[in-house]
């Protein structure tokens, strides 16, 4: 099984019984989702960002974002299996499937998205993704001034963050850069009196424009995650 480019690590899982069948649990988890067994109602749930595949096991039938398909699941020793024709359901997937092999491809494949997660992973920072919408709500954030943006945000208990976007054609970059030092003000003042030990995080925050590329980083290891966005920027030219 290929995922955005990565060869999977099968080793271990039992067979199914057909090779469109896809282990749920690890093509999940491999793509930045996750993975949940609801053991009173006797499901499984595995999430793709906003999307959901829900596995009744009492009859194996399978729910995507709450509504039945016409197929079913097979378990085999613990695995969960999904066809996959199933995950190509969902919008921005392919699934392609020749002989014994897989190759999925996911909205997470975008190159953005692709080096917002390499830094989290290299700053090992845990974060959920905001959409345009929660942006505008929750940070007053100008998303009007952006042709892509890709972010994510902390728990309460944590200022790790991370914006990485591309500036629309004519776009108010002192309103972009004035919206993100207003965020990273919040932060610390928040910071200053609560869990202080992560104000130097804080403090060290980044934000850069870099042809017509946005970044603004408050997490471990900042120099690290400021290079590799100039290598990324560097890479589109």
């Amino acid at each position: 099984i290929t995922l955005n480019g990565e060869a999977l690590n099968t080793a271990g899982i039992p067979a199914a019984s057909r090779a469109d069948l896809l282990p749920m649990r690890l093509v999940a988890e491999s793509d930045h989702g996750s993975a949940y067994w609801d053991e009173e109602n006797n499901e499984g749930w595995f999430n793709f960002g906003s999307d959901r595949i829900t596995v009744q096991f009492a009859s194996n039938t399978i729910l995507v974002n709450d509504v039945a398909v016409n197929t079913t699941a097979e378990v085999h020793h613990g695995v969960t299996y999904v066809p996959a024709a199933v995950l190509e359901g969902l919008e921005g997937f392919t699934v392609a499937v020749e002989d014994s092999s897989v190759t999925i491809t996911t909205p997470n494949n975008d190159p953005m998205v692709k080096l917002a997660y390499a830094i989290m992973d290299n700053s090992e920072m845990f974060g959920s993704r905001y959409d345009e919408d929660m942006l505008a709500q929750f940070y007053q954030f100008p998303v009007d001034e952006f042709e892509q943006i890709v972010a994510f945000f902390p728990m309460i208990t944590s200022p790790d963050t991370i914006v990485v976007g591309k500036l629309a054609e004519g776009a108010d970059e002192q309103a972009v850069t004035d919206a993100l030092e207003a965020y990273r003000q919040s932060q610390e003042d928040t910071f200053s009196w609560y869990l202080a030990q992560h104000l130097p995080k804080v403090q060290d925050a980044r934000t850069l424009v870099e042809d017509g590329y946005v970044f603004f980083f408050i997490g471990e290891k900042a120099d690290e995650a400021q290079q590799m966005f100039l290598d990324f920027v560097a890479a589109q030219g």
